[in-house]
């Protein structure tokens, strides 16, 4: 049985906790509030991961995932002291640290993008990533820490269809169970590559204790790209319904409501992974490691339902900031 710790309890955090409890580890969740899934095998702390003390829970672990999802506009002054600190636990501890990221650090225009795609980021939220990765593999090839980076683009699947951030959560889906007219950022019909967050949790189980991913980044296996549009008539397919209907939110009027929605502002910058193609594949890490991902009308179905579900039950909605992994 290992010690895992997982930071944070959004979708991913609370997905690959629960997958590695259900496989008998001993896990431990860390967030600010305490929060996490309830189940057992699964210990919560309550710690301000910038203000120290991870080292301390960490110790004795052997891997450490890093889930942390802040708010966009958090992360000029809220990444770099959650980072040393988690750098520091990998160190003191000699857990393998694997990193939850995106693609983000890719040039735009750069689809097909794959994990061998040069870093060049086109914005200030991706050069803090480019800048996280490069101090964790500059550690690694010193010898001081073992890490991993796992890269998935915009979350989907049934954990997110009640977080208001994401771009197929409820800002999509429950216009359109509803019937009802769809606004969505960016170019409807330009493909985009989606990443199912249990296909997120199954590769993070897969790779970080094997020895063969250490040192560099890997992309999750995703279905097949699909646009919006696609993804919503697939969404109104599985639940019964004879059509969907979507508009792209203008440029200007997402300038307006980002004045009064910090979140929808700082979309503005990350609009080109909207406006054009924005494809991935990962075609490596299913060779290496025998990953596939979830068959997409599995994750359509499991979004149907668990979207369904929350409507009918009334169930408020959470908002977790960003659309993608830290």
């Amino acid at each position: 049985m290992a010690r895992i710790v997982v930071l944070g309890a959004g979708p991913i955090g609370a997905t690959t906790a629960s997958r590695y409890a259900a496989r008998g580890d001993r896990v431990t969740v860390v967030t600010r509030s305490g929060s996490g899934p309830h189940r057992p095998g699964i210990d919560r702390v309550a710690l301000d991961v910038a203000a120290g003390g991870l080292g301390e829970v960490a110790a004795g672990a052997s891997v450490i995932v890093n889930a942390v999802n802040l708010p966009y506009r958090q992360w000029q002054a809220g990444w770099p002291p959650i980072h040393r600190e988690v750098m520091g636990a990998a160190e003191s501890s000699g857990a393998v640290l694997a990193l939850v990221g995106n693609f983000y650090v890719y040039p735009a225009g750069s689809s097909p993008m794959s994990a061998r795609t040069p870093i060049d980021p086109p914005t200030r939220k991706g050069a803090i990533r480019a800048r996280i990765w490069a101090d964790l593999v500059a550690a690694h090839r010193a010898g001081r820490i073992r890490t991993l980076e796992l890269r998935g683009s915009d979350y989907v699947g049934a954990q997110v269809v009640s977080t208001d951030g994401a771009h197929a959560g409820p800002r999509l889906v429950d216009p359109v169970l509803r019937g009802r007219r769809a606004a969505v950022v960016g170019d409807p019909d330009a493909a985009h590559t989606w990443t199912a967050v249990d296909d997120i949790a199954r590769t993070i189980l897969t790779l970080a204790e094997d020895e063969r991913a250490w040192g560099r980044a890997w992309h999750v296996p995703s279905a097949p790209a699909r646009s919006i549009r696609q993804v919503a008539e697939d969404v109104a397919a599985a639940g019964g319904l004879p059509r969907a209907r979507v508009s792209r939110i203008p440029r200007p009027v997402l300038r307006l409501l980002g004045l009064a929605q910090p979140q929808l502002g700082e979309i503005i910058e990350m609009l080109y992974q909207f406006d054009a193609p924005f494809v991935a594949t990962h075609e490596e890490t299913t060779e290496v490691f025998g990953v596939t991902f979830t068959a997409w009308e599995e994750t359509v179905a499991a979004i149907v339902a668990a979207a369904r579900a929350r409507i009918t039950g009334g169930r408020a909605r959470t908002a977790v900031g960003a659309t993608q992994s830290p």
